[in-house]
């Protein structure tokens, strides 16, 4: 498969009232000029540690964390915190079950109502990153390896499709009400859906 700008990450999260989905799509190449050198610490700091896909995404939001603060880049306006933290966040939606259906909210809005508690927060925050990493830094055909590495370790996916598209697939792969069950990468149409 050939990776383009599309890819986009799905991490599944079990929730006391089933699972919930958080969709995310990579930073702008704009975003990452501003970020690389950070970003690209991070990501050798996970690789030369030994830590990769099964390490990686629980600890890539720690490491960016202190890579950033070692390089005074952390705080600020223009910080790492409050720039590239919350340009990850902006760029991700969690799809969950409502009254309707399969709903869409951004994750800062699921953050502020308290959709997601503080520890699953941090282990979506660790994954967002290690994808803002893996995406960023490396050619597509080498970050669907790694990504497919962790997926089987993660169980996360790659997708084409954008989170209204990704909302409307749970809608057709599992019918309108929520089972409580997960949709299995497998399940999904290959063309469009691809799992990491």
């Amino acid at each position: 498969m050939k990776l383009n700008k599309a890819l986009n990450l799905v991490i599944p999260v079990e929730t006391d009232n089933g699972i919930i989905y958080v969709h995310s799509t990579p930073i702008s190449r704009a975003i990452f000029e501003q970020y690389f050198l950070v970003i690209s610490k991070t990501f050798s700091g996970i690789f030369s540690h030994g830590l990769g896909a099964l390490a990686g995404p629980r600890i890539a939001y720690l490491m960016l964390k202190q890579t950033a603060q070692e390089l005074g880049m952390w705080e600020g306006q223009q910080g790492v915190e409050k720039g590239l933290i919350n340009e990850i966040i902006r760029l991700s939606n969690i799809v969950i079950t409502g009254e309707n259906g399969w709903e869409t909210i951004p994750l800062d809005t699921a953050i502020k109502h308290g959709k997601i508690d503080s520890d699953t927060l941090s282990e979506v925050e660790g994954e967002l990153v290690f994808f803002t990493c893996i995406s960023c830094m490396n050619k597509a055909n080498q970050a669907l390896m790694i990504l497919e590495t962790v997926s089987g370790l993660w169980g996360s996916q790659t997708t084409l499709l954008d989170c209204t598209g990704f909302r409307n697939s749970l809608k057709t792969l599992i019918g309108e009400e929520n089972t409580g069950g997960t949709v299995k990468a497998s399940s999904q149409k290959s063309s469009t859906t691809h799992p990491v």
